[in-house]
């Protein structure tokens, strides 16, 4: 029933943007032309093949994202999603300009109807530069959207050492929302090993989120293991699992399973264990080599996984932690941050939001979201939120930076 729904709306998006199209799209490849026959005969016509073959092929390209869902996971089925992903950066670059425009157009073919008493149609040469700045715009936009969603940068913060009971400084490196799948480059996550390397860390950890709810859409897990397992922190690396790290059926980006339904694919845990990566869910454990710091790790909050449907509530994980001691929190979604400060929990790591990965949702997630991004005190604790290092749906970044982010208690 929720495939129904979704493939529905997504039916209607894509007639309704086809519609839009179809009007300038014809204007600039069907010119008119007039009969040699006079009379009734000699009335202008037009060609309508070209028209109709860049329907045609946008039509088949829209599909691709419809039939990455639909297909069962396997080569098939991962080479729609990964182009369909590809394909849907260009189409929000290129659609969404052209809503605006065509909306605009109506308020002023109504302004223009209403003063002057005639209708204003857009030329021929209107509507072909109209499509071919908007498609230049979407093809810019897109490639240089790839070559930022593959530069790691580096973003630091710092917090006074006592915060964690530190009597030493401690540099710790959160990464985040790897989400390794189909249209996953290795290169980049060797980038962000090398980056991560370079901060000398003494702990490392890592907030969700590692694959895109297929974990067989890594192409060589043992190569990815074997690049993660060079990240060299003095104390480990610390992971929790985030909202993907499953394996459920996407259209678009939406899952139509139920939560309870979302299965841990069996293979996650011996590739963590590769990764030389420890798990925490729903657990905490005690660093005495950092003074008794105090290191919980929670399962995520809309996706639990194996099996479980609600994760334990903040009451339950630290029933018998002191809220005295130093108390260090690993989260994939920055939620309940009001409450934190209750349980003495000293500084919250969190990904999941990207930053919004694609303008215009990084402007949308700092007015509707609590915390999408940066670092931020709740009362007495701080919570710190990054864009992460990969990519989700299209494998762009645009007004957002792939990060890993280094964390200086001095």
């Amino acid at each position: 029933m929720r495939l129904a729904v979704i493939l529905i709306i997504y039916i209607a998006i894509c007639a309704a943007a086809l519609g839009i199209l179809y009007g300038p799209l014809r204007r600039a490849l069907s010119p008119e032309r007039r009969s040699a026959f006079g009379g009734a005969a000699g009335r202008s016509r037009t060609k309508k093949w070209p028209v109709r073959l860049v329907m045609g092929i946008l039509f088949v390209l829209l599909s691709f994202p419809a039939l990455g869902a639909m297909l069962p996971d396997g080569e098939a089925g991962y080479f729609f999603q990964r182009w369909g992903n590809v394909f849907i950066g260009y189409v929000l670059y290129f659609f969404v300009p052209l809503l605006l425009v065509w909306l605009a157009l109506l308020i002023w073919r109504a302004i223009h109807r209403h003063r002057k008493r005639e209708k204003w149609r857009p030329k021929r040469l209107h509507s072909a530069a109209l499509i071919a700045v908007l498609l230049v715009a979407s093809v810019i936009i897109n490639l240089c959207g790839v070559q930022t969603a593959h530069d790691v940068k580096v973003t630091s913060y710092e917090i006074p050492k006592e915060q964690l009971g530190q009597t030493e400084p401690l540099r710790i490196v959160l990464i985040a929302d790897l989400h390794i799948g189909v249209n996953s480059d290795i290169s980049l996550y060797e980038d962000m090993v090398e980056r991560i390397n370079e901060q000398d860390p003494d702990l490392v950890l890592v907030a969700g989120d590692l694959v895109t709810s297929a974990f067989g859409a890594m192409e060589d897990p043992d190569a990815y293991a074997a690049v993660m397992r060079k990240i060299d922190a003095t104390y480990g690396t610390y992971v929790v699992y985030g909202n993907h790290d499953v394996d459920e059926p996407l259209f678009g980006g939406f899952t139509y399973q139920k939560a309870e339904d979302a299965v841990r694919n069996p293979g996650m845990q011996p590739w963590l264990d590769a990764c030389g990566w420890t798990l925490l869910t729903d657990e905490t454990t005690v660093l005495p080599e950092l003074n008794g710091l105090i290191l919980a790790g929670r399962r995520d909050e809309k996706r639990p996984g194996d099996g479980v449907k609600e994760r334990k509530s903040l009451d339950e994980l630290f029933a018998d932690i002191d809220p005295e001691a130093p108390i260090l929190m690993l989260e994939h979604e920055p939620v309940e941050l009001e409450e934190l400060q209750d349980y003495g929990i000293d500084l919250t790591v969190c990904g999941h939001t990207h930053g919004g990965q694609i303008f215009p949702g990084n402007v949308w997630g700092r007015i509707h979201d609590p915390q999408s991004y940066g670092m931020k005190n709740w009362g007495d604790t701080t919570v710190v939120v990054t864009s992460g290092v990969g990519y989700y749906g299209p494998p762009i970044r645009v007004g957002t930076i792939s990060e890993i982010v280094v964390i200086d208690a001095k």
